[in-house]
C-alpha cells in the first residue's frame, strides 16, 4: 500500500537541516491555527482607542494639563509604550499591541505640542527629527515607523519655512527620491539582513508616502503660507533621477542597443521639458518605474493615482483656452501611442 502523502513526508524526503526542517514545520503550525474573524479584530482596535481617548480627556480635565504636563505626560506614554512594546513581542497579544500604538502616537503628541508651545516651533521641529529617528531604530512597530518618516519629513519642511531656506525643499525632495530609488532597488541586501529585513516595509512606503506629499505642495492654491518656490529646480533634480533609473533598467534588462537607448532617454528629456513645472508627474513616473521593475502592485496603485492627481493639476493650471488644452491632451496621447509603436519592436528585437 502506498504511503499516504503529507508535508511531513515531502519535508523529509528534501533532505534539509534540521533547524530547516523545524522552521518550516512552525510555519505550517502556524497557518494551521483559527485565524480570528475581522470583526473581532476591529472590535479590539475600537475599544483600544476608545479607553485612550477617556483616558487623555480625564487627565485633561482633572489635572488641567499646563504645558509641563503635557511635555511629562508625553515622555512618559512614549517611555511606557516602548517597554510594554517589547513586553508585547513576547506575549503576542493583538489588544495590548493596538492599545500600545494609540498611546504611543498620543504620547508623541502631547511631547511635541508642549515643546512648541513651551518653547517655539523651531525647538518642537528639531526635537520631533530625533524621537522620529529614535523610534525608527529601536519601536519594533510597522505603522509607528512608517508615520515616523512622515513625521521627520514633515518637521524638516517645518524647519525649512521657518528659517526661511525655501529653496532647500527642493533638496529634500530630490535626496526623499534617492532614498526611495535606492531603497526599492536593492530590496535583496535589505532582506539579506534581520535588522534591515524589519525595517524594509514601513520605510519603503514611508519615503513614497513622504515624497508624493511634499510635492502636492507644487499644487496647491498660492496663499501666505505657500511661499513662491521655483519648481523647477526639483523637476531638473526628479529628471535626472528617473534618466539615471531608466539607463539601469536597461542595463539591467540587457537592452544595449545605443538607439534605443538613446531614444528612450531623449524622449524622456523632451518630456521633463513640457513638464518642468510639473515635478509631482515625474515623481509619479518614477515609482511606476519602480512598481513594474519590482512587480509591486501597491506601488503600483500608489504611483497611478498620484499621477492622474498631479495630471489633473497640471491641466487645470494650464493657462490657456479649453480648446488648446483638448489639442495638448489629445497630442500627448497621440506622442505616446507613436513611442510605444516605436519602443515595441525595438525592445523585442533586443530581447530576442
Amino acid at each position: 500500500m502506498d504511503k499516504p502523502i503529507t508535508f511531513a513526508t515531502i519535508i523529509n524526503e528534501l533532505e534539509l537541516s534540521a533547524t530547516t526542517q523545524a522552521k518550516i514545520a512552525e510555519v505550517l503550525k502556524n497557518d494551521d491555527e483559527p485565524s480570528t474573524s475581522w470583526i473581532i479584530n476591529g472590535l479590539i482596535v475600537l475599544s483600544a482607542w476608545l479607553s485612550v481617548l477617556f483616558l487623555v480627556l480625564f487627565l485633561v480635565f482633572l489635572f488641567h494639563l499646563e504645558n509641563n504636563w503635557f511635555i511629562s505626560v508625553g515622555f512618559l506614554f512614549i517611555i511606557a509604550t516602548l517597554y510594554l512594546q517589547f513586553f508585547q513581542t513576547k506575549t503576542n497579544s493583538f489588544f495590548l499591541n493596538q492599545l500600545i500604538l494609540p498611546f504611543n502616537l498620543t504620547g508623541q503628541i502631547l511631547f511635541i505640542v508642549g515643546i512648541a508651545i513651551d518653547t517655539d516651533i523651531v525647538t518642537a521641529a528639531i526635537t520631533t527629527v530625533i524621537m522620529a529617528l529614535i523610534l525608527i531604530a529601536i519601536y519594533r512597530d510597522s505603522i509607528i515607523r512608517f508615520l515616523s518618516v512622515l513625521l521627520a519629513t514633515s518637521a524638516i519642511l517645518v524647519l525649512c519655512y521657518e528659517f526661511k531656506l525655501y529653496e532647500a525643499i527642493h533638496i529634500l525632495i530630490v535626496l526623499m527620491a534617492a532614498a526611495t530609488i535606492w531603497y526599492w532597488i536593492t530590496e535583496a541586501q535589505h532582506f539579506s539582513n534581520e535588522i534591515t529585513a524589519k525595517l524594509y516595509n514601513p520605510l519603503r512606503y514611508g519615503f513614497v508616502i513622504a515624497l508624493e506629499l511634499l510635492l502636492l505642495l507644487s499644487i496647491l492654491p498660492h496663499s501666505r503660507w505657500i511661499p513662491p518656490i521655483t519648481w523647477w529646480f526639483s523637476s531638473l533634480g526628479l529628471t535626472v533621477l528617473l534618466l539615471a533609473l531608466e539607463y539601469y533598467l536597461l542595463q539591467k534588462n540587457f537592452i544595449k542597443n545605443p538607439y534605443s537607448i538613446f531614444a528612450i532617454l531623449a524622449s524622456t528629456i523632451l518630456l521633463a521639458i513640457l513638464l518642468y513645472q510639473a515635478p509631482g508627474i515625474i515623481a509619479a513616473i518614477i515609482l511606476l518605474l519602480l512598481a513594474f521593475q519590482r512587480g509591486n502592485r501597491v506601488l503600483m496603485g500608489i504611483a497611478i493615482i498620484f499621477l492622474v492627481v498631479f495630471f489633473v493639476a497640471y491641466y487645470y493650471h494650464l493657462n490657456i483656452t479649453l480648446l488648446m488644452k483638448s489639442l495638448t491632451l489629445m497630442s500627448a496621447g497621440a506622442c505616446l501611442l507613436i513611442l510605444r509603436l516605436v519602443f515595441k519592436p525595438m525592445l523585442k528585437g533586443e530581447k530576442q
